[in-house]
């Protein structure tokens, strides 16, 4: 895993995203508290903090995903993803200011920091190209920006990157 640099899976015409792994482990979490108790097993996904640091540091392209409300630890898990340049989300299903919401938020703010430079999202209902508004710092390194959904008006800090050469703006309310 460490030296895949690309992945590319649905299908950009149909927007039929591919749906990362997520499993349970049958290993209970102890609680911090002290009467010892067991949690709920733990999640092992295909970003997950547990498969070892810097297991996905080299990937570049991740493409043609699906981001649905269960999706929290893949919406988590793309912090670690600080060598990725493309990011295409060709479906997100999520609840605005749920867990999975606010964990993609972050993701995505922290990868504009670290030289993601295009990001492609097709936001089914959820509100979340919206919020991309609310950052309180622009991607640095934007070149490309694909936003489908519901979109009532263009991020502020859209007119501040002088990276970008590609904007695509589809399905909106403009």
């Amino acid at each position: 895993l460490k030296r895949i640099i690309s992945i590319l899976g649905g299908n950009k015409n149909t927007r039929k995203g591919l749906r990362l792994p997520q499993e349970k482990s049958k290993k209970p979490i102890k609680n911090p508290s002290p009467q010892g108790k067991t949690k709920e097993p733990a999640k092992k996904g295909f970003l997950s903090q547990e498969k070892g640091k810097g297991a996905m540091k080299a990937l570049r392209v991740l493409s043609g995903i699906e981001i649905v409300e269960e999706s929290s630890e893949v919406a988590a898990g793309l912090h670690q993803l600080t060598g990725l340049r493309k990011l295409a989300i060709y479906k997100l299903n999520i609840t605005k200011g749920g867990d999975t919401f606010k964990q993609l938020q972050s993701s995505i703010e922290y990868l504009g920091s670290c030289g993601l430079q295009t990001l492609a999202i097709n936001d089914e209902n959820s509100e979340f190209i919206n919020s991309l508004g609310d950052m309180p710092a622009p991607p640095r390194y934007l070149v490309a920006l694909e936003l489908s959904g519901k979109l009532e008006k263009l991020p502020k800090w859209i007119t501040s990157i002088t990276t970008l050469n590609k904007l695509t703006i589809s399905v909106t309310v403009l």
